[in-house]
């Protein structure tokens, strides 16, 4: 269940990326939000509420005086909170509908504003398609990795390579996940959303990423290819804080926001 934060525990994109004015991830949500205003006001709320829950979000209210919010928790301590104001007929007056990106977390604001806007574009992607299809399924072209996934892939196997068996636990826990480790070995999986799971396994030849789960179908490869690049750069994260004296990888700077960045220079 996700907790409903207080208003004073939400930030925007723009106080993650530690900029006073818009900036281009900020410009990329309201883009993502004129497409969740087209698609959402044709469904009722309960078929909403249903495909949240089906996906492992909640339906909350922040007290904004929005219709209804979205929320869904990434990793512990890094949720997104999609608002949604639906349109508003008073005195001859029509108010458009509107959508709000807010984030809460104590670790939110360590994510770099490109994996909070892409994930938000993803899971807003994903619960239009599951409303538009409640009986069938998105297609998919199978499990050939696409590029992106093996170019991100080979880009973080040297700090990848500093982890050892006595971090799994804290790294299980950073991330949400279970991960096993025997003779050199690490498997973690992550289930982002109800019967979708990335599965990285990890030896002295590198990391392979697979995927897992009876949902498989519902979403298309390049999303799922998207949600192991983000679950690698939240372990660059915690592979940061437990050696920030070797993990000094270009990559790793990449996987935190500005803000974090700026305070930790």
């Amino acid at each position: 269940m996700i907790m409903v934060p207080s208003k004073k525990e939400l930030v925007t994109v723009q106080q993650i990326d530690g900029m006073s004015t818009k900036t281009p991830h900020a410009r990329e949500l309201e883009t993502i939000g004129k497409s969740v205003k087209t698609f959402l006001p044709r469904y009722s709320r309960d078929t909403i509420h249903e495909v949240v829950d089906e996906i492992g979000g909640s339906i909350d209210d922040l007290e904004f005086g929005e219709d209804l919010t979205m929320s869904f928790t990434f990793f512990p301590e890094a949720t997104l909170h999609v608002v949604y104001y639906g349109a508003d007929e008073d005195d001859d007056l029509v108010n458009e509908p509107d959508v709000r990106f807010l984030f809460s977390g104590k670790r939110v604001t360590w994510v770099s504003s490109e994996d909070l806007a892409s994930l938000a574009d993803l899971t807003m992607d994903y619960v239009r398609e599951l409303l538009e299809s409640r009986n069938g399924a998105a297609s998919s072209k199978g499990e050939v990795k696409s590029d992106l996934l093996q170019r991100s892939i080979m880009q973080r196997a040297e700090p990848f390579a500093l982890l050892k068996a006595i971090d799994m636990p804290d790294l299980g826990e950073f991330v949400d996940a279970n991960i096993s480790s025997r003779d050199g070995t690490w498997i973690m999986k992550k289930e982002f959303f109800p019967g979708i799971t990335i599965v990285f396994e990890h030896d002295s030849k590198g990391l392979k990423v697979e995927f897992a789960g009876k949902k498989l179908t519902t979403m298309n490869d390049y999303a799922k290819d998207q949600l192991a690049i983000f679950l690698m750069n939240h372990v660059l994260r915690f592979v940061h804080l437990r050696y920030p004296g070797e993990a000094n990888h270009p990559i790793i700077e990449k996987a935190f926001s500005f803000s974090y960045l700026k305070g930790h220079s």
